[in-house]
């Protein structure tokens, strides 16, 4: 006898099937209706491999459907090392209910993923990305990959990445607002920006410390952080996007390459600044074999197989900063004078390394800590090894003035039998001090170049960031007792990339340093003009009397930006668009005057460009 369904039956069952399939993937909350307007959506996605890189799109949507996937585990997507291309989902989260749908924004925050194809909901052609790709090609311009996810995007429909890399497969997804994304990734640049900036600070000291003093600890010093500098930069994405982002070669190899570096010179440094073939010969052939160990990373990255390297690499930076702080340790016990700041440092830099490695393993989570702890210890660390090698320095010049006071003494009790030989030393000692003036004052001036460096910009001479926050904060402590105005603007060059494009870098430095003498010839003594950015410029105009005073002098800067200028027999036509915020009418806060500036400014550029636009906030 055949059974027959009636037709409801079937519809019924079908709708139960799709219902159960829609929910496999656990609900993502709305980031709208969190504190910060973001959704750690690694935790809700669900996984499936792809050994052989045969699936195709419409498959792996199948398997979704069906929920034949594995879901992620707590700590969020990451896979260690492996060879395997993976797809990972999840489902879009619903609007808030009673609000108009707006657009969101999907971050991936591991920027040395070699390829990932990004698929919008029923979307079968994908957006490719990846450090092998060049950075001009992504969709968002950031250190991440951020895609866009529009207001129509309808909840509950899935969203689709396939991942592969030869390095560590993390895979961080975070749904965001965009003005949450945007504002997080201000403070991302600001904290990243002063951490590479002290690298760069301690880099040059250093550098310039070895010119002048020709000792090898302060040269493998330099070894180190640079190398970890390039490591960090390649791990963070920051050199990808301001360095070599057209070198997408250079950009996948960055992170092995700068490690390797920096493991070679963390042996290199200790066996220079312990000195440990005093102590134990063992212990320095050891610390030869670190240096050995952490070469050949970049040889295997290079010629043979990145993720090898990579796990070479693991293995190379655990044993070199163990080695590290062991040969401490040992020079500790044996009363090595430096030992003491050398181990805490080290022991920094090992804890955090250790941690670091073993969450590229994917032994332990994925979070703030083990992602950009590394960055913390290693600047505690390095400033500790740099104030270690000055207390070297230091220790290493009162013990030579001791004993040349002591042979003085001996001199001088025997001055009757040795009076020539006396006359010798006291020149000898002349000369010694003379050389020893001449690298304190040396070593004065690389002090007062560095703090000039630390406050203006290298190429225009004009305040940095650092000065220009100094400045602002001292203008409003002044405009707050004395009741004073000032107006703070925030200005970027309109069709400069072109100038760079076309004619080349030196052309546009050039250019930006003519730029900064118009701007600097229309401004009083006592305002400031700095640059913070590749073509974006900050002016705070002291003591104004009206919003006109000082929207004439941004336009006087305008039209002046605006007039031809000649370089290397080119004639060159830029603009610009000006933001102005007023102190106390807009704000009293450095932050709240600095963001309405920046507001109006783009204010100028979507309303056309080369044009001034004064705050309404």
């Amino acid at each position: 006898m055949q059974c027959v369904f009636p037709r409801w039956a079937v519809l019924l069952i079908g709708l139960v099937l799709v219902s159960t399939a829609l929910h496999a993937l656990p609900q993502i909350p709305s980031p709208e209706n969190t504190a910060e307007a973001r959704v750690d959506a690694g935790i809700h996605a669900g996984l499936v491999e792809d050994p052989q890189s045969s699936l195709t799109v419409l498959a792996v949507r199948q398997l979704f459907d069906l929920g034949q996937v594995t879901l992620a585990p707590a700590a969020g997507v990451n896979l260690g090392y492996t060879r395997s291309a993976w797809w990972v989902g999840f489902r879009v989260p619903a609007h808030p209910a009673g609000k108009v749908p707006r657009e969101r924004l999907i971050e991936i925050g591991f920027p040395t993923l070699d390829h990932i194809e990004f698929y919008g909901t029923a979307s079968t052609t994908p957006t490719v990305v990846g450090d092998l790709y060049p950075f001009g090609e992504r969709p968002i311009r950031h250190r991440n990959f951020v895609f866009e996810l529009p207001a129509d995007t309808p909840e509950n429909a899935l969203v689709l990445m396939r991942v592969r890399s030869e390095g560590t497969l993390s895979v961080p997804l975070t749904v965001w607002t965009p003005s949450a994304w945007a504002e997080y990734s201000r403070h991302t640049y600001a904290g990243l920006s002063v951490y590479f900036g002290a690298l760069l600070a301690l880099l040059i000291y250093n550098a310039l410390l070895w010119v002048s003093i020709r000792d090898r600890m302060y040269f493998d010093y330099v070894l180190f952080v640079s190398g970890l500098a390039i490591g960090l930069a390649g791990f963070n994405g920051l050199g990808m996007e301001y360095v070599w982002s057209g070198w997408p070669w250079f950009a996948n190899l960055a992170f092995p390459l700068g490690f390797s570096l920096c493991s070679f010179g963390v042996a290199q440094f200790t066996r220079s600044f312990l000195s440990p073939q005093m102590v134990s010969t063992r212990l320095d052939k050891v610390l030869l074999g670190c240096s050995i160990l952490s070469a050949s990373v970049a040889v295997i990255s290079i010629g043979f197989s990145y993720m090898v390297g990579g796990k070479v690499l693991t293995v190379a930076t655990v044993f070199t900063t163990s080695m590290a702080v062991f040969t401490g340790l040992y020079c500790q016990k044996h009363r090595v004078a430096s030992a003491p700041l050398f181990l805490l440092a080290w022991t920094l830099f090992m804890v955090f390394g250790i941690a670091f490695a073993l969450r590229n393993y994917g032994l332990i989570p994925t979070n703030f800590i083990t992602l950009h702890g590394l960055q913390f210890g290693s600047l505690i660390g390095m400033l500790l090894l740099s104030f270690a090698l000055a207390n070297r320095f230091h220790s290493e010049r009162r013990a030579k003035e001791a004993a040349q006071a002591e042979m003085m003494s001996a001199r001088q009790a025997s001055i009757e039998l040795l009076q020539r030989s006396e006359q010798e030393l006291e020149l000898r000692v002349a000369e010694r001090t003379a050389e020893l003036a001449t690298a304190n004052a040396k070593l004065a001036a690389s002090e007062l170049q560095q703090r000039d460096l630390a406050q203006h910009d290298g190429l225009t001479g004009l305040a940095n960031r650092t000065l220009l926050a100094d400045r602002l904060s001292q203008a409003i402590g002044f405009g707050e007792r004395e009741k004073r105005r000032f107006a703070l603007l925030y200005l970027d060059l309109d069709k400069f990339k072109p100038v760079n494009d076309l004619h080349g870098h030196a052309v546009g430095d050039a250019l930006l340093k003519q730029v900064a003498i118009r701007i600097q010839e229309r401004l009083r003594h006592s305002d400031t003009v700095a640059r913070v950015g590749g073509d974006e410029f900050v002016i705070i105009l002291h003591a104004i009397e009206s919003d006109a005073g000082s929207l004439a002098v941004a336009n006087d800067i305008r039209d002046a930006l605006g007039q031809e200028f000649q370089l290397e027999q080119k004639s060159i036509h830029i603009g610009c668009s000006i933001g102005v915020a007023v102190y106390p009418d807009h704000g009293v806060d450095a932050s709240t005057l600095s963001r309405l500036a920046d507001e109006a400014m783009y204010a100028a550029k979507d309303a056309g460009r080369n044009r001034v636009v004064l705050t309404h906030s």
